[in-house]
């Protein structure tokens, strides 16, 4: 239990929030505690004994519910600004909310692309105004207008230029997306010894379809891609810190764990579809399961979920990536046509507690771990206190999810609460479900009244 939270200002004083009843999970435990909140920060953690006398304006009753740091999802793609038909900072983060997650990094795939200090300003300011969690942003390699470009054509030292003013502004790392050819952004970014996410995938191996099918999908975007990507990176990898996004094969995996062996300084995230849904899912669901990278084997899936369970993939991401109905599943939507991307930011919790905890016995505090702290720790997400988010923390931000985890449900469509609802987990029966979420000991989203 923590110390340094009984004293006799405490005693007296009448506190905004107090929680009560409820199991606590810590980074290493799950205890049955009482939070005390203040001014939107833990200010104690104590013995359900202990907290009878405290007084507070609110009480919220957690009796039979677990309370979970708030999620910290680092790779969404709110579409935010230039497509809101798809999604916007608005619906994301009511998504975002009902799925446990009060903190989301956005992608710089924007229109315009993230890429200068006055297109970042602008998307602070849209989710200062729109967004109902917290939020930060990636950034990416300047590009002089809003479509994409080889790099070798634009000056280094006007990438370098722009690329301080980002982090000037405040992104968490700068996104390189190798099959736009960005890969020798790496070399240019590097020395300024600011983190990296990259997606990759070898330019080199993707070919276009042949045709409309899965197959044909598959075959255009090989596992080998993402292999020889990965391995390419290695080999000369950036010692400013690098992250790999939506890792989906075996052999990708076993390259960066060699590497990590070494003491590269190298991370990677999973998502959940890509460790739940295989190419048979693809070729059953169609179009609406189509991502980059694709879905791979039930020897890749296995893999990964072997490397969550063992703690060598440290996070867990949603990759968020919502598309119009029509897009996805309309009359002349095929693997060609379709949008690459799936939804995922308010399923990921149910879906990933489902597997890795209630089927394979991974403990609670692993995968919170997994999808709150270990993301805040490596992307630099922390209060005004220097204390990062995703965690029940005194003097965190009072972040955090009531989680009932004995309730069982069918994933429905017609009951998430983002622009973009279609999703390839329909019917998928899962258990664990967000009841109420909190960002700074303020309700942002209530089960019961939603």
């Amino acid at each position: 239990m923590y110390e340094g939270c009984r004293s006799e200002s405490l005693a007296m004083a009448s506190h905004d929030v107090k929680v009560a009843n409820g199991r606590l999970v810590l980074p290493d435990r799950v205890e049955e505690a009482d939070m005390l909140i203040d001014d939107g920060v833990i200010t104690a953690i104590l013995k359900p004994g202990l907290s009878k006398s405290k007084q507070a304006n609110e009480t919220i009753d957690a009796s039979g519910l677990l309370v979970l740091p708030g999620l910290v999802d680092v790779h969404v793609h709110f579409r935010d600004p230039g497509y809101p038909e798809k999604e916007t900072f608005a619906t994301g983060s009511l998504s975002a909310a009902a799925g446990g997650v009060t903190t989301f990094v956005d992608m710089p795939n924007t229109v315009p692309p993230t890429t200068t200090p006055e297109r970042l300003q602008d998307k602070i300011d849209r989710a200062t105004e729109n967004s109902l969690v917290d939020f930060a942003f990636h950034g990416g390699p300047y590009q002089p207008d809003e479509s994409a470009v080889n790099l070798s054509d634009v000056d280094d030292s006007r990438v370098l230029e722009m690329a301080q003013k980002l982090i000037e502004g405040g992104i968490v790392s700068f996104k390189i997306y190798m099959p736009h050819q960005e890969a020798e952004a790496i070399t240019i970014l590097a020395p300024l010894g600011h983190l990296l996410t990259v997606h990759a995938e070898d330019p080199k191996l993707l070919t276009t379809p042949t045709d409309g099918s899965s197959f044909a999908f598959l075959a255009s975007r090989p596992p080998e891609a993402e292999v020889k990507a990965i391995e390419k990176l290695l080999m000369d990898p950036p010692m400013c810190g690098f992250h790999i996004c939506h890792l989906s094969t075996a052999a990708g995996f076993r390259a960066i764990l060699a590497a990590k062996h070494k003491g590269i300084p190298v991370t990677t995230e999973v998502t959940p579809h890509h460790l739940l849904l295989t190419v048979k899912d693809l070729a059953k669901i169609g179009p609406l399961a189509k991502s980059y990278p694709p879905l791979r084997s039930s020897s890749d899936t296995e893999a990964l979920l072997n490397a969550c369970l063992a703690d060598q993939i440290k996070i867990i991401a949603s990759d968020h990536a919502p598309h119009t109905a029509e897009e996805k599943t309309g009359s002349d939507a095929d693997f060609v046509s379709a949008p690459a991307g799936i939804i995922g930011i308010e399923t990921m919790l149910p879906l990933m507690y489902t597997r890795l905890v209630n089927d394979a016995e991974m403990t609670l505090p692993h995968l919170i771990r997994m999808m709150a702290l270990n993301p805040a720790l490596w992307f630099g997400i922390r209060n005004a206190q220097w204390i990062e988010k995703g965690q029940l923390e005194v003097g965190a931000d009072a972040d955090f999810v009531l989680f009932d985890y004995k309730t069982k449900f069918a994933i429905r469509s017609d009951a998430l609460h983002g622009k973009a609802t279609l999703t390839p987990f329909e019917g998928r029966k899962v258990r664990g479900k967000v009841c109420r979420t909190v960002l700074g000991g303020q309700t942002i989203f209530d089960g019961d009244i939603q």
